[in-house]
């Protein structure tokens, strides 16, 4: 992919060289850094107010919480062969989710995994497709990446786009999750 970047990049510079807009091209390549580095600026505003958010439910117990309530509904869904170990690693794993903590819940996926896979002997069980099912699905309770890229952008209400993101990601975790049992239930 980058091969092919760089090749469109060249090839547009060499035309812009043969019918003399060469001037336009360094143009368009100063505003458009200009531009990245003020985007990115507006974005590190952004996460870091998020975090701090985050980081305030984190100390407040919230996340704990959510690790809680939704506790006992992960056993009924991945079983009741899943180990407590793995259990705690998928509910924080969801919960960070659920709170737009995506970087913090990357490890506590990998862990669940891992502890899903050594449960299943190794092998790709019904339990480890789910998480990553659910995962790649992820309800968005916070979508703070999204909320921080709208606000970069300029938009008016970045918030706006809470109800419409909990809605579809709630949506696409059932359609996952139904399919999931679905397939299981037909290997058997």
């Amino acid at each position: 992919m980058s091969a092919a970047l760089f090749l469109m990049i060249v090839c547009g510079v060499i035309y812009a060289a043969c019918t003399g807009r060469i001037a336009a091209v360094e143009q368009a390549v100063l505003e458009a850094g200009q531009e990245a580095a003020r985007t990115a600026w507006r974005l590190a505003g952004g996460f870091a107010f998020f975090g701090g958010v985050i980081g305030i439910l984190e100390k407040a117990g919230a996340v704990r919480g959510l690790v809680r309530m939704i506790r006992r509904p992960l056993r009924a869904l991945f079983g009741r062969d899943t180990g407590q170990e793995a259990l705690e690693a998928i509910s924080l794993n969801l919960s960070a989710n659920m709170l737009g903590l995506g970087n913090a819940a990357t490890p506590m996926g990998m862990r669940a995994a891992r502890l899903l896979s050594a449960e299943g002997g190794g092998q790709p069980s019904a339990a480890l497709c789910l998480l990553l099912v659910i995962n790649a699905t992820s309800v968005q309770l916070m979508p703070t990446g999204v909320i921080a890229l709208r606000s970069a952008a300029g938009s008016a209400m970045p918030a706006a786009i809470l109800w419409p993101s909990l809605i579809a990601s709630a949506a696409s975790t059932g359609v996952g999750v139904l399919l999931c049992k679905l397939l299981e239930r037909g290997g058997r």
